[in-house]
């Protein structure tokens, strides 16, 4: 399939983008987590390009795109960023497929009820702080009983801290073996001190600027059909997942089984066919 790149003039610098694929049925473009974990990790929805155009893209301050400052790390720099994007392309319709704090993201552009967005894809969502905090807790909970109580009182970067983080990662982020090179550029390329800056030092207790961060409440004014996806062992458990579904008014969810934050590698043929027919059905 054709893929060109380029970049895209945006306050603070330019972003870079992926563009797969032919024109024909409705472009989707695909928000990536972090914040500041670049698109690489995403590579397997490179296939969704069969039939539309499927647009990648660093956020401003990670991966490709230029370097910026702690004055842009906000939602509505990033908000405002996508904007430009979509102008960018003249795009007339388009959905968002948003993973990880990219869901959080598409729903922060979608409230502002954008020309031509005719759905959302909210794959493993961080939707709002509280509730991530919330199962963050029952997840460590979960874990041996010596490591639930290093992440809660060992001193970070302690042995016992590193080594049961290693298994909460294993267990419900990663949950990969052997890891995907493609996850491994963008771990090299992410931006910690973005990462820092709005989230915090440690997954699970948020000290950033996203902190109090919540769009859950706001959920019910979401018209617009959205998917929500997630592994049976996500972070961004199958239970949020049940509790979004219920409060977004035109809203499915579906669980891949086998997979934690990454379900696109670990099922990625089911993962693509259910997004596929979601978008199929949406255009």
């Amino acid at each position: 399939m054709k893929r060109i790149e380029g970049f895209i003039p945006v306050e603070g610098g330019k972003v870079w983008y992926e563009m797969n694929g032919e024109m024909g049925s409705t472009p989707l473009i695909v928000l990536h987590g972090g914040p500041g974990y670049p698109h690489d990790y995403l590579e397997p929805l490179r296939a969704l390009d069969e039939d539309r155009q499927v647009l990648f893209y660093d956020q401003l301050g990670c991966g490709n795109s230029d370097e910026s400052d702690a004055s842009l790390w906000t939602v509505e720099h990033f908000v405002t960023e996508l904007q430009d994007i979509v102008d960018f392309f003249s795009f007339e319709k388009y959905h968002l497929l948003g993973q990880s704090w990219g869901s959080a993201l598409a729903l922060s552009f979608a409230l502002k009820k954008p020309h031509g967005l005719r759905s959302l894809i909210l794959s493993d969502p961080y939707i709002g702080t509280p509730i991530w905090v919330e199962d963050a807790q029952r997840l460590i909970a979960s874990l041996p009983e010596d490591m639930s109580a290093a992440l809660e009182t060992a001193k970070k970067g302690s042995e016992e801290y590193k080594r049961a983080s290693r298994e909460y990662y294993d267990r419900f982020v990663k949950r990969l073996l052997p890891y995907p090179e493609a996850c491994v550029r963008s771990d090299t390329k992410m931006n910690g001190a973005l990462y820092n800056y709005m989230w915090g030092d440690q997954e699970y207790k948020p000290n950033g600027t996203l902190s109090d961060f919540d769009l859950v409440p706001r959920l019910p004014e979401i018209a617009i059909p959205v998917l929500l996806l997630c592994g049976r062992y996500d972070e961004a458990t199958p239970e949020s997942a049940a509790k979004f579904q219920e409060l977004l008014p035109n809203a499915q969810c579906e669980v891949f089984e086998d997979s934690a934050h990454f379900p696109f590698w670990n099922k990625t043929e089911e993962y693509n066919r259910a997004v596929q027919a979601f978008l199929r059905s949406q255009d």
